[in-house]
């Protein structure tokens, strides 16, 4: 899963793209098409809601295994999942707290260092992510009889 980071005015936000990268180097895995998988499911008559449920299930995963700094812990109160129907979105920050993406990222002409706290999750949650995300697709194929 590759986290396409984008800094927007809402804060950070991980992204499970149609393209998965599992590692680094000789040994990386690399899946594409998830987003073509989910549209065929929309196509086919899967039921929106159950897609997003599964999408928002997949967040949630990260969104619990998310561990930021803590100062006064307004930044971990931000962090949470979207309710995608093709992709699953990890947010953090906001109006209130405009400095995720430095938290995260680092901002090294201020001497401010990288805390990950998003892509630890995600790394951490990985093979959670996968199991869930391929007994999810099952159950959506089941309940659209294409299965």
């Amino acid at each position: 899963m590759e986290g396409n980071g984008r800094s927007n005015q809402e804060g950070y936000s991980l992204v499970m793209s149609d393209v998965i990268n599992i590692g680094s180097g000789g040994n990386r895995v690399r899946i594409e098409g998830l987003g073509q998988t989910m549209r065929a499911l929309t196509k086919a008559g899967a039921d929106a809601q159950d897609m997003k449920d599964l999408m928002h299930a997949l967040g949630m995963l990260v969104v619990n295994a998310a561990n930021p700094p803590v100062e006064s812990g307004a930044l971990a109160a931000t962090i949470r999942a979207g309710r995608g129907k093709t992709k699953a979105v990890v947010r953090a920050g906001g109006a209130k707290t405009p400095y995720a993406g430095v938290v995260h990222y680092g901002w090294p002409q201020h001497n401010i260092e990288a805390q990950p706290f998003l892509q630890t999750a995600l790394d951490a949650q990985r093979t959670q992510i996968f199991d869930d995300l391929e007994d999810g697709i099952g159950e959506l194929l089941r309940k659209a009889n294409l299965k």
